[in-house]
C-alpha cells in the first residue's frame, strides 16, 4: 500500500504543478482564434458569429474562477476545452440521462456491508491495473455504456488479471428499457443495472468485435468475451459503504450532476453544491476508480469519458466535504429515474455521487482464454 500512495502522490504532485500553470494563464492573449487554431475547430460563416460569442462568455467565466484560484479562495479551476463553444443547453448532449432503478426485471445482488476494520486512508485501482485508457463518448448520450463497459473491464481484470477492452457498443445497440430508465435507451440514455443484466444473459464482445460509432446502431448477434452473474447496489447515500466498495471490491459506476462540470480543467472540485438545483441534477453515469487526500480535504477519483483531453487527463477529483450532505434533485422526469418518475429524489455526497453506486459481480470468461486474447 505504501507503494501504491507513493506513486500516486508523486502522480499528483506533477499533475498539480502543470493544472497550476494551466490555471494561472491570464488568456489575456487568448481569443476565438487560437481556440479555433488549438482545437482545430471550423465553422460555417453564419456560424462562426454564435460560436464566438459563446465562447467569449464561457472564458469570462473562465478567468472569474481562476482568479478565485490563484487567490486561494478555491481549489478548482477552469480550462479552455472542446466544450468552449458550447452553451449549457449543446453540452447537454455530452451526457447520457441516467436513473435509479425500480428493481428491474432480473436484478441480482444485494446491498454491501461495512467493513469491521477500517478502510485504506487513500485507494486507487489505476495503480493496481485494472483501469483501461480514458475514452470519448462523443455526442451519443452513451455515457452509462461506457460506465458499465469500464466498471466490467475493471472487475475482470481483478478476477483474471487481464485488462481487456469491452464494448460499450453492444449496450447502446441491444439493451432494452421499457421502463425508460434514466432515459429511452442506446444515445438517449439508460443505466448500468440494465447493462449488467444484458451481460448476464448474453455476455459482452471486445471492443475490437464491436468499435463504438457514437450513435445508435442495430442490435445483431455478437461473440460475448466476458459475461457476469449479476450486479450490486452499493447503499444509497452512504459514504463509508462507497469507499468500503472501492477498497475491496473494485471500481464502481455511479450517477453525477455533470451540468457544472463543463470547463472544469483540474484541482478538487465542489462546484456542484454551489450552483443550486442543477448542482444535485443527476444526468450523468461516470467510473469511481479510487479516493484520496489533498491536505486534510478527501476528494473521490472519478474517470470520465469525455476524452483524456477534458479535466485532468480525462480525470476529476471530487470532494469529499459535502459526503455527509444530502441535496434534493427536483426534476428525476428529466431522466434521472425509472417510470413512474418520482417528484423528487434525496442524493448525497458532492455532485450526488453517493446516490446510485453499482458494480458487477460473478466477472468472468465467456469464451475460452485463447480465442479471448488472440
Amino acid at each position: 500500500m505504501a507503494k501504491l500512495l507513493g506513486f500516486w502522490n508523486v502522480v499528483a504532485a506533477v499533475i498539480g504543478k502543470a493544472a497550476a500553470t494551466d490555471a494561472l494563464r491570464s488568456f489575456e492573449n487568448y481569443g476565438f482564434q487560437e481556440f479555433v487554431a488549438e482545437f482545430g475547430k471550423s465553422y460555417a460563416d453564419s456560424e462562426a458569429a454564435k460560436r464566438q460569442a459563446i465562447f467569449e462568455a464561457n472564458l469570462v467565466q473562465i478567468k472569474a474562477q481562476n482568479e478565485l484560484y490563484a487567490k486561494g479562495a478555491s481549489k478548482w479551476f477552469m480550462g479552455v476545452n472542446d466544450f468552449a463553444d458550447l452553451t449549457p443547453e449543446e453540452f447537454a448532449q455530452m451526457r447520457g440521462l441516467r436513473g435509479k432503478p425500480k428493481l428491474p426485471k432480473g436484478r441480482l445482488g444485494s446491498g454491501l456491508q461495512n467493513p469491521a476494520t477500517p478502510n485504506p486512508p487513500a485507494f486507487d485501482w489505476r495503480e493496481k491495473g485494472a483501469v483501461t485508457p480514458v475514452k470519448n463518448q462523443g455526442g451519443c448520450g452513451s455515457c452509462w455504456a461506457f460506465a458499465s463497459a469500464e466498471t466490467l473491464e475493471s472487475f475482470y481484470a481483478i478476477a483474471s488479471g487481464k485488462l481487456v477492452e469491452l464494448a460499450p457498443q453492444a449496450f447502446v445497440n441491444c439493451v432494452q428499457n421499457p421502463d425508460s430508465c434514466g432515459g429511452t435507451g442506446g444515445c438517449s440514455g439508460a443505466i448500468p443495472e440494465l447493462a449488467y443484466n444484458l451481460t448476464r444473459d448474453k455476455g459482452v464482445p471486445l471492443e475490437s468485435a464491436l468499435p463504438y460509432t457514437g450513435r445508435d446502431g442495430k442490435c445483431a448477434p455478437y461473440t460475448a468475451a466476458v459475461k457476469v452473474s449479476g450486479y450490486v447496489n452499493v447503499p444509497s447515500n452512504d459514504a463509508l459503504a462507497v469507499e468500503t466498495a472501492l477498497a475491496t471490491q473494485g471500481p464502481v459506476a455511479v450517477a453525477v450532476a455533470a451540468s457544472p462540470w463543463m470547463l472544469y480543467g483540474g484541482g478538487v472540485f465542489d462546484g456542484c453544491s454551489k450552483q443550486g438545483a442543477s448542482g444535485s441534477d443527476l444526468n450523468h453515469a461516470v467510473q469511481l476508480v479510487g479516493y484520496g487526500l489533498e491536505g486534510s480535504e478527501g476528494y473521490w477519483v472519478i474517470r470520465n469519458s469525455w476524452g483524456p483531453g477534458w479535466g485532468e487527463q480525462g480525470y476529476i477529483r471530487i470532494s469529499r466535504t459535502n459526503d455527509a450532505k444530502t441535496f434534493v434533485d427536483a426534476t428525476p422526469a428529466d431522466g434521472v429515474a425509472c417510470k413512474p418518475y418520482p417528484p423528487t429524489q434525496t442524493v448525497g455526497g458532492e455532485c450526488g455521487v453517493l446516490f446510485d453506486a453499482v458494480y458487477p459481480t460473478g466477472a468472468s470468461s465467456a469464451t475460452s482464454e485463447e480465442d479471448l486474447f488472440v
